[in-house]
């Protein structure tokens, strides 16, 4: 298998942990995981508005807070 390159973007390299890290080190599912990579650039994806990811975000709590009612409701 061919080692695949760092295809990283520049807005998630301002720190010591990128979003990969922190997903994988709390075992996070697909959307709490979500909301860390969304917050991690939410402002510095260039051409896109801090606002944009932050309504992503606000999606995906959603999603988990649904989620979390219809566990509750069985």
């Amino acid at each position: 298998m061919e080692k695949v390159e760092n295809i990283k973007p520049n807005y998630y390299n301002n720190s010591q942990l990128s979003p990969f890290d922190v997903i994988d080190d709390w075992g996070l599912d697909f959307y709490s995981g979500s909301i860390v990579k969304y917050l991690k650039r939410a402002g510095k994806k260039p051409g896109e508005e801090k606002l944009k990811d932050l309504a992503k975000i606000r999606t995906y709590v959603d999603k988990l807070i649904e989620l979390e009612q219809n566990k509750n409701h069985r």
